[in-house]
């Protein structure tokens, strides 16, 4: 079958379908990849088809550099405020997503959607499901993600219905009013993101060891364990192969996409200082290009399956991805949150007990980097814990699990029509 993923964001919402993409290519199915052109050589270079995608500042990969937004998040503005200071799109903008959306599905006999694009299923006439990176269908079990536990079952549900229309007025408008501009019926005010695990799959990348499959969630909401993309002929930079090699186990410094909201050179030298508290050399992925001492080594892209296991620790962002490649790396994580779903995937590796407590943006300064860094690196109880939770993960296969679900969702719709 010919399948096309449709996704935006960062690097963190592209990779994960490039996994699964290849693991379809490899079941013999046709399968490109909607994305920004950022990304193209990361889609072709795996082998799959890539379709150009031109989305508004709203949902670009470089949305962490805009200035209003990049204010909010270091001043701590919630959710709310957060997706408020997002760009609003213009007219000619909205049109060009959309436009650009179809073009990318037209020869699609199935659709994958991931966060930002899921509307492209709605107004499409394509059989399609979903990907999400965090978990949103409605449960009892535990909050939507925007917010923190306070008062159990009620609650909870309460959170998730909130945010899900928050995030459906978000977004819709934009649906409707390219729709009005085509002539086409509107999808309405009411979300529909709840319909998601109901009606069509939604895929949650994700390990149910991290986020155990609630119980009240629906039929077709599957937790699969997480798409790992594997690269065995990726080789390292020598200088950074010698630099791990040479000395003890470093410190892994890597804020991916959220290094705009930080004063990157603090947190370096914080980091720089929290490695040498601990007896460690630092690698660094990204952030400022200056001179570094001998003990530090930046790069600017790594595989992690390679990096991560030689590494003492890992201080990262807590994407969901970061997060499960240092799990499966068996290795103690420090997490320093920053914007929408890290708070969450940082929690839960404190809660899991393979990493301090999180260090949030707004509370990052020398001190609180160094003790959460030392907790990590010295605790022998978390460098267990992570051992143990880096052996469960070796005994999934996500992507497996995922491409069984496309496939047999695709059979379903093509038996029905």
């Amino acid at each position: 079958m010919n399948i096309t993923m449709l996704t935006f964001g960062t690097r963190g919402d592209v990779q994960p379908l490039v996994a699964l993409g290849a693991e379809l290519r490899g079941r013999g199915h046709a399968v490109a990849i909607g994305a920004t052109p950022a990304f193209a050589e990361l889609v072709t270079g795996a082998g799959l088809g890539f379709r150009e995608l031109l989305p508004p500042p709203s949902i670009r990969h470089d949305l962490f550099a805009q200035p209003r937004l990049n204010a909010v998040v270091r001043e701590g503005g919630g959710f709310i405020r957060t997706l408020k200071a997002v760009p609003r799109p213009t007219d000619d903008q909205i049109r060009t997503l959309f436009n650009g959306m179809a073009a990318a599905t037209e020869d699609a006999e199935l659709v994958v959607t991931a966060p930002g694009t899921h509307l492209a299923g709605y107004i499409g006439d394509k059989p399609w499901c979903a990907v999400s990176w965090m978990p949103v269908n409605t449960t009892r079990e535990f909050p939507a993600y925007q917010t923190k536990p306070r008062f159990g079952g009620r609650y909870n549900k309460l959170t998730h219905r909130f945010y899900d229309a928050v995030q459906w007025m978000s977004s819709s408008w934009m649906a409707n009013r390219y729709l009005r501009t085509t002539g086409r019926k509107s999808i309405g005010g009411r979300s529909r993101f709840a319909e998601l695990g109901r009606d069509r799959p939604i895929l949650y990348p994700f390990s149910s060891t991290v986020v155990p499959r609630p119980a009240d969630w629906p039929g077709r909401a599957h937790v699969t364990g997480y798409w790992f993309r594997d690269r065995p002929e990726w080789t390292p930079d020598p200088r950074l192969a010698a630099f791990t090699g040479s000395r003890s186990p470093p410190l892994l410094l890597t804020l991916g996409s959220t290094w705009p909201f930080h004063d990157a050179d603090a947190v370096l030298d914080h980091a720089v200082t929290a490695a040498r508290e601990t007896g460690r050399p630092l690698v660094v992925v990204g952030g400022p290009e200056r001179d570094h001492p001998a003990d530090v080594h930046r790069a600017t892209e790594v595989d992690y399956d390679w990096l991560m296991p030689r590494c003492a620790a890992v201080v990262h962002h807590g994407g969901c991805g970061t997060a499960g490649a240092a799990l499966r790396a068996g290795v103690p994580q420090v997490c320093v949150p920053a914007v929408f779903d890290n708070a969450f995937w940082a929690d839960r590796m404190h809660a899991l007990g393979v990493g301090a407590p999180p260090v949030p943006l707004t509370g990052l300064d020398r001190g609180t980097l160094v003790d959460a860094v030392s907790t990590a690196v010295g605790d022998g109880r978390i460098r267990d814990r992570a051992v143990e939770i880096g052996a469960r993960l070796a005994d999934e296969d996500g992507l497996t699990a995922a491409a069984d679900v496309v496939e047999r969702w695709y059979a379903e719709t093509a038996a029905a029509a």
